[in-house]
């Protein structure tokens, strides 16, 4: 079933459009309509991460130390406490002092950042980045 399209008309200035058809071109986009519905739907899930009302999927990236104490069963038990949102997580050695883990979440925000919080709080954590988008 296809969505119904709306024609819009914006007024921007010059250099901000010349920029964004250089940067949409440089990374492959031939439709300049495409890469504006993506650049609003990244709006949208940006903004709607303060919404802790707002549903969605997305990603949680830890780098840590995996010899610092007892991170990796406390990472685990952690996502073992949140498994209603927690649906896949990959774990990857980069090197002798650092483990990459992507958990991958779906569910409300409010639940999302709870969980991030509490992983955030354990020491030998380097890096945490969340990436959430809103199921539009």
């Amino acid at each position: 079933m296809k969505s119904n399209v709306v024609r819009i008309s914006i007024s921007l200035p010059e250099n901000l459009l010349h920029n964004f058809d250089a940067v949409m071109k440089k990374i492959g986009y031939k439709d300049r309509s495409k890469a504006i519905q993506t650049a609003m739907i990244g709006f949208i899930s940006e903004n709607e991460w303060s919404n802790e009302s707002s549903k969605g999927v997305g990603s949680i990236g830890l780098l840590y130390n995996p010899h610092s104490r007892n991170i990796e069963k406390s990472i685990t038990l952690i996502q073992h406490n949140y498994n209603k949102i927690v649906t896949s997580t990959i774990h990857i050695h980069l090197d002798e002092n650092n483990c990459l883990e992507n958990i991958i979440v779906r569910g409300d925000v409010k639940s999302i950042k709870r969980l991030v919080k509490e992983l955030s709080e354990n020491k030998g954590i380097k890096s945490i980045k969340v990436n959430f988008v809103k199921v539009v």
